[in-house]
């Protein structure tokens, strides 16, 4: 698999279009936006819209947001997962637009990162149903009759994405599909809709995948898109008020039983080097990033530049190590650690954080240089897993922008998933995957786990990765007062937030379309 460069006016960099396998072979694809392309004459036009399905997740063209880099697929469902979570908060010094009220979780409709994910999931799955209408209209003049399956399901899988977080994040949406008329209003679907027609249009058509095997880097493989199916089951109580684990651990059956394994180490998972996890590894699909080639302001470059701060000042070892890893032109600051994160991974080996001269408490959500608020972030790196602490000095050459992939679904995450299933009664020797995960980093097993010891392992084991909200919404952990972190509720103690803000409000943009949510 190699990446190919496509210059993109207005974005940060160069894009990539990833290279397939039997479709698209080694040509110089080119995505195509389907609001321009009219009709399709060629097999490389037919290519440029499959392309453009992916290349959707790395930009955030054609939305109004304040910067470059904010209407990234990556960067805004991090903000909606995260940010108003336990685990991560921006810093006042940033000072843009729309971090503060996630920060207390005190949005409104006007938000521009709700605005931007509901913008993102509607243009996807916009996006998936031309390339799915355009391949059975045109597919059979280019492709064999299995090619055009493969794509098609790779196209629903990613429409299915874009579904799953309408679902999570807002609960209604719109039901665009291949036969959606152009310029006509889709229905909106409430949220139970949204979900049963998704997980209808996933089943008949995930096992048309490509297996990770044999499936080219960076695309969706058949176990990816039973991760997705795998995350809907998961929350479909949450979501339909109807439980639904049988189903959950049977999707995940499908992952785990295929041969994939843990990586042996930890940290190597999120360096400039995971690719080597990715697809038939333990990332079980990742987002990817490559200097020259996929550059984007969201994505890992958000999670490194935006996270890391000069060491100097420190005279331990780590310090002089992060001055060696922090080789960007100038670090963003803004991304921090709240203490509850921090506490949570106290004694375990996956505490990849840096504490310096930095405080682990957040009085002051202004400060970040003297007495910085909040310990930083060191999970996602720029250095390789053959020179992880950059001892060569020559990590990203300056670069400003990231060079490891992204992890969307994880193979831990399955194992904890099946976990959580066995904890509701399902018999899937959930508990011996969740101690697989121990195991790897070196903690004792715990014989049967409960529901707190489940949660935490998540915590700990997938912090960053943009699971956190969802998780406590589906332990009863989120709205309320049961469980404070600091600044809930725009407290420093934390206080209580209401039941309606387990859902994001319609953004004002869609209301006349769609209708608002309750409490909104």
């Amino acid at each position: 698999m190699k990446f190919i460069k496509y210059l993109v006016p207005g974005v940060v960099a160069a894009s990539a279009i990833f290279a397939t396998s039997s479709c698209t072979g080694d040509l110089n694809v080119e995505p195509n936006d389907p609001n321009t392309i009219t009709e399709i004459s060629s097999k490389a036009d037919l290519d440029g819209v499959f392309a453009s399905m992916y290349y959707d997740l790395l930009t955030g063209d054609g939305l109004s947001v304040s910067d470059g880099g904010a209407g990234s697929f990556t960067r805004c469902h991090f903000n909606l997962q995260e940010i108003v979570a336990d685990e991560f908060f921006i810093s006042d010094k940033w000072n843009d637009p729309g971090y503060t009220v996630l920060n207390f979780n005190t949005w409104g409709n006007d938000n521009e990162w709700i605005y931007a994910a509901y913008s993102r999931e509607n243009h996807l799955a916009k996006v998936a149903s031309v390339f799915i209408h355009d391949l059975a209209t045109y597919g059979s003049n280019w492709y064999t009759d299995t090619e055009i399956a493969a794509m098609d399901a790779e196209a629903r899988v990613l429409r299915g994405l874009a579904n799953y977080y309408l679902i999570d994040l807002f609960g209604k949406g719109p039901w665009i599909t291949e036969d959606s008329e152009t310029g006509a209003t889709p229905e909106t679907c409430d949220r139970v809709t949204l979900f049963e027609r998704t997980v209808s249009d996933l089943t008949e058509h995930v096992d048309f995948l490509i297996p990770a095997a044999q499936q080219s880097y960076g695309r969706l493989s058949r176990e990816a898109g039973y991760m997705l199916l795998a995350k809907l089951y998961l929350n479909a109580e949450v979501y339909t008020g109807k439980a639904m684990w049988k189903e959950c651990a049977d999707a995940l059956k499908k992952v785990v039983g295929t041969g994939i394994e843990l990586a042996p180490e930890y940290k190597y998972l999120f360096c400039a080097s995971n690719d080597k996890y990715v697809g038939n590894g333990e990332i079980i699909w990742g987002m990817p990033q490559r200097i020259g080639f996929t550059e984007t302001y969201g994505g890992t470059t958000y999670l490194t530049a935006g996270a890391w701060m000069e060491a100097d000042g420190d005279d331990t070892p780590l310090a002089e190590q992060l001055t060696a890893l922090n080789n960007y032109g100038t670090p963003w600051s803004g991304l921090r650690v709240r203490p509850e994160l921090s506490k949570a991974l106290k004694g375990d080996p996956r505490r990849l954080l840096f504490e310096g001269s930095y405080q682990e408490e957040i009085p002051d959500l202004a400060s970040y240089k003297e007495n910085s608020c909040g310990y930083m972030l060191i999970k996602y790196t720029n250095t390789t897993e053959s020179d992880y602490f950059n001892e060569a000095g020559e990590t990203n050459n300056g670069s400003q922008v990231s060079d490891a992939d992204y992890p969307i679904f994880r193979l831990a995450d399955a194992y904890l998933m099946l976990a959580e299933c066995q904890l509701h009664g399902i018999e899937c020797d959930g508990f011996t995957y969740f101690n697989k995960v121990r195991e790897r980093v070196g903690l004792d097993p715990i014989a049967s786990p409960s529901a707190s010891e489940i949660l935490h392992e998540r915590q700990c084991e997938l912090y960053g990765e943009g699971h956190r909200r969802s998780d406590l919404i589906r332990f009863n952990l989120y709205t309320g007062s049961s469980y404070l972190w600091s600044w809930k509720g725009g407290e420093l103690a934390g206080t209580g937030i209401d039941a309606t803000r387990a859902l994001y409000p319609i953004p004002y943009q869609y209301v006349a379309t769609i209708g608002q949510n309750p409490g909104y």
